[in-house]
């Protein structure tokens, strides 16, 4: 006769089942944590995180710079990465822009705002002074 005195193997599930990971690995093409997938008390960042990724094959040199904005942006925003889902984006991010530091070789400018600038007139220039109405700015 079995006992009962409570004393039964209940372990829970396989470790492997009880722990989800925080963080998946995407491919480096694949744009949608950038921009869609943003925590909601950052949301305000998003609309940065796709011009990145629409200029990015143009000009990797501003789409980096616009993910580093909105990099700064977030941590000011939220600093101690207390929302939810913020410490894994702030350090998706940042992983991604080490990473793009780190393999695209981008050079050294001497301004910044400058290159910025220059994206934009000559985009401006092309795009919408031309005539063409292609793109948005």
């Amino acid at each position: 006769m079995a006992s009962s005195s409570g004393t039964k193997n209940d372990a829970g599930p396989p470790r492997s089942l009880s722990r989800a990971p925080t963080m998946v690995d995407l491919a480096d093409d694949s744009p949608v944590v950038d921009s869609e997938r943003v925590p909601d008390s950052l949301a305000s960042i998003a609309p940065i995180l796709r011009v990145a990724n629409e200029v990015e094959q143009e000009n990797p040199r501003v789409a980096y710079l616009c993910r580093f904005h909105a990099f700064e942006k977030a941590h000011k925003m939220d600093p101690t990465s207390t929302g939810r889902g913020v410490r894994q984006f702030k350090t998706y991010l940042l992983n991604k822009l080490e990473w793009e530091d780190k393999h695209t070789k981008l050079p050294p400018e001497k301004s910044d705002l400058g290159e910025i600038q220059k994206f934009y007139r000559d985009f401006y220039e092309a795009n919408i002074v031309d005539g063409q109405y292609t793109k948005k700015p």
